[in-house]
This record gives structure tokens, sequence and C-alpha cells, in this order.
């Protein structure tokens, strides 16, 4: 596999045979806080396509003040901190403000050729750079880091170096070796676990079928809520219709009392309109007969004159 190599930095002879591995990279920028020929010799017999690009590198892009001290290569582009307790005999020779360049315009040069190996050794932009190259599209394709840290944060601003061990294991990076040529500068190789790419994968399923499931929890609560909410309905009606079929029923039979009473009262009125006829009946027979006797006793009496 061939690699594109980012080194940040000044030159340290320590490190340089230990990239002996990429020394046939297809890309390799050696990004340098200033030009030093005879080391740079040394870069371009052991790397057959090394380009170097002299440029004090910082967090931010801009003038800032640039920390240049006794021992050249701890000038850095924050102050000092731990460095002092490592080296009682450092000096800060000057701080005045500089061209510095961000590390986001930095990276943003290699865009066409995104490095898959990068070496930092300017501690105090470990930090940074990482966030940096993190934030990126191509950061997947970094396979390698190489990390200049130390004993103690030797710059404000650094993180521990158990901070950055944590941060780098949770981005797929496992620490392979650890070099302490200097104990208190020690050079730290990760490599990214070759199943980083495929766990990456599997934990954005994972993420997705955690939101997928969510969203199935809130869906099956809401209906779950509005089932309890049909099923109380249901009951007011069910108890409303029990109470309607109850008062049908007492209507019903009030309804039957009532055809009955009526049924009886029609009973009785069609019995006393009957009665009502016989007597009339009776009435009209008895007005005859006593029309026929008072017609009879007339004539007797008159016959009974002659």
């Amino acid at each position: 596999m061939n690699h594109h190599l980012l080194y940040v930095g000044p030159l340290r002879p320590e490190t340089l045979p230990l990239l002996e591995a990429f020394h046939a990279a297809e890309h390799a920028l050696f990004v340098t806080p200033t030009a030093n020929s005879e080391q740079w010799e040394e870069v371009r017999a052991a790397f057959a396509h090394a380009k170097q690009q002299v440029s004090k590198v910082a967090e931010a892009n801009g003038e800032h003040p640039y920390y240049e001290f006794n021992l050249p290569e701890f000038n850095a582009s924050q102050p000092a901190s731990g460095l002092y307790t490592l080296y009682p005999g450092l000096e800060l020779i000057d701080s005045s403000p500089q061209p510095l360049k961000g590390v986001d315009v930095l990276l943003s040069e290699l865009q066409s050729q995104p490095p898959s190996v990068v070496v930092i050794e300017q501690p105090e932009l470990v930090w940074p750079l990482l966030q940096a190259l993190a934030a990126l599209p191509s950061y997947q394709q970094l396979r390698q880091l190489w990390l200049r840290g130390g004993a103690v944060p030797l710059y404000q601003g650094m993180p521990a170096v158990e901070e950055i061990l944590t941060w780098c294991e949770e981005q797929g990076f496992e620490l392979s070796v650890t070099h302490e040529e200097d104990p208190d500068l020690p050079l730290l190789q990760f490599t990214r676990h070759p199943f980083y790419e495929r766990w990456q994968e599997q934990a954005r399923r994972s993420a997705k079928l955690a939101k997928q499931l969510k969203v199935a929890q809130a869906t099956i609560e809401t209906s779950q809520a509005e089932h309890q909410t049909l099923a109380a309905q249901y009951e007011q009606l069910q108890q409303s219709y029990e109470a309607l079929q109850a008062q049908q029923a007492e209507q019903t039979a009030q309804l039957t009392a009532l055809q009955e009473k009526l049924a009886h009262q029609q009973a009785l009125q069609t019995a006393v309109e009957q009665l009502h006829k016989d007597m009339n009946k009776n009435f009209e027979n008895q007005h005859g007969f006593m029309k026929e006797a008072v017609n009879a006793l007339g004539q007797h009496i008159t016959r009974n004159k002659k």
C-alpha cells in the first residue's frame, strides 16, 4: 500500500530512521519551522518524493506570538510550561508576533493528497492537529499517527498524554510502539485497527437501528396511550349502553303496563257502551210495550162506554 506522508515540526535526527518504511511514499511533505539545509539533504537522500515547506504552524492562522528558546528544537506557538521542569536551563529568547499558518489552512492545502501517515514533532500541535484531521472527510484514510509527547504537558494548553491516548483509542488507533530514545520526549506510534472501518459501519448501523427502535417504541407508546384512551371510551360507551338498555327495559315495562291498562279501559268502555245499548233497547222495548198497553186500554175503555 502506498502512503502519503505529512511531517510537521523540526527535523529530529532520531526520528528519520524510524520512518524507513515510508521512504518510498508517493508524497512526503515536511513542514518545518526553519530551513536546515544539512538535515534536509539527509531527508532528500532517504525519501524519494520529499518536499519541504518552511512554515511556522500554529493552532490559529495569522499574526501571533511565536516563542523562541535557546534550544531551537523547542520553539513553539504556545508558551512553555512543563518544558521548564524537564529542561531547567531553557530560556525564552523572543516571543514577538510572527505570521503563523493555522492547522486548518495547512490541511486545506492537502485536500488533493490527503495524508495516510502523519508525524507531529511539535508537541503543542498534537491536539489541534488531531482535532482538525478528525474533521476532514479524508480522515478515514489515515492509517498511522506518530505523536511527539512529553512526560508532562510541555506547553500551555496541552492535554495530558493519557487524554491523547484515550482519544486515539476511541478513534480506532492502537498504540503499537513507544519510542523512548529521550524518555522526557517519547514518540508514540499509533496504527489504526484494520477493522476500524467495519466497526464504524456497524456503529453507524447500530445507531440507525437504535434510532429506528426509539421511533418504534415511541409509536408503540403512542398506540398504547391511544388504545388506553379508546378502551376508556369503550368502557364509558358500554356503561352508557347498559344504562340505555336498562332505561329501555323500564320504559318497555311501563309501556306494557300502560297498554294493559288501556286495553282494560277499552274493555270497560266497550262493556259500558254495550250496557247503554242494552238499556236503550230495553227502554225502547218497554216504551213500545207501554204504548201498546195504553192503546189497548184505551180501546177497551171505549168499547165499555158503548
